[in-house]
C-alpha cells in the first residue's frame, strides 16, 4: 500500500471511530487515547497529523465533498444551481452524520468545509457566474455565502428534508442573484 493510501485509510478509520464515539457521548468527553484505540491508530499518528478533533472532521468532510463533486459533469463550468443541488444531494446522503455533527455543535466545521471547497471550485473556475467573477473578490463574500448555504442545509435537515435537493439548489441560485 502506498503512503497516500495508508494516510487515506487512517483518516477514514479515525473519522469513523470519532463518529461512532460521538453517538455514545459528547465529543468533549472523548479522549485522544480512546479515539486512537477505537480507530486502531497510534497516538503519535494523531499528534503528527491533528491537534483537534475538528481537524479530523474537516479533513474527511473536505475530501468527501471533493470526491463527490468530481462526479459533476465533466464540463469546464457548472451552474450554481447544479453545484448547490449536488451539495444538497450529498447532505441528504450524509444526513445521519450531518445530524450528529449538528448535535455536537460542529456547525462551524460544516461552514468551514463548504467554504474551503467552494473557494477551490472558484479558484479552478468551475462555477459559472453570469454576473462575473468580481463578486468573489468582495470582502466577506465567502463567509456570507458559506454560512447562508450551510444554514439552509441545517434547517432543511432539521425539518427532515421536505423539499428535494434540486429545489434547494434552485433557491440558492435564485437568492444569490440578489447579492
Amino acid at each position: 500500500m502506498s503512503p497516500q493510501e495508508v494516510k487515506q485509510q487512517n483518516l477514514v478509520a479515525i473519522y469513523q471511530a470519532l463518529l461512532q464515539l460521538m453517538t455514545q457521548k459528547p465529543m468533549a468527553a472523548i479522549s485522544v487515547t480512546e479515539l486512537c484505540q477505537a480507530a486502531k491508530v497510534s497516538r503519535s499518528y494523531f499528534y503528527r497529523h491533528y491537534t483537534t478533533f475538528d481537524q479530523i472532521i474537516l479533513a474527511y468532510q473536505e475530501q468527501n465533498m471533493l470526491h463527490y463533486l468530481r462526479q459533476l459533469p465533466n464540463q469546464s463550468q457548472v451552474s450554481l444551481a447544479d453545484l448547490m443541488t449536488h451539495y444538497f444531494e450529498l447532505t441528504q446522503t450524509e444526513v445521519a452524520t450531518t445530524r450528529l455533527l449538528i448535535k455536537n455543535g460542529k456547525l462551524d466545521v460544516l461552514v468551514q468545509t463548504f467554504q474551503t471547497v467552494f473557494k477551490l471550485l472558484i479558484k479552478q473556475n468551475r462555477v459559472s457566474n453570469p454576473r462575473g467573477m468580481h463578486i468573489f473578490e468582495e470582502p466577506y463574500y465567502y463567509e456570507f455565502f458559506s454560512g447562508a448555504v450551510v444554514n439552509v442545509a441545517v434547517n432543511w435537515v432539521q425539518r427532515d428534508m421536505p423539499e428535494p435537493p434540486k429545489y434547494l439548489g434552485q433557491q440558492i441560485d435564485h437568492l444569490a442573484k440578489y447579492h
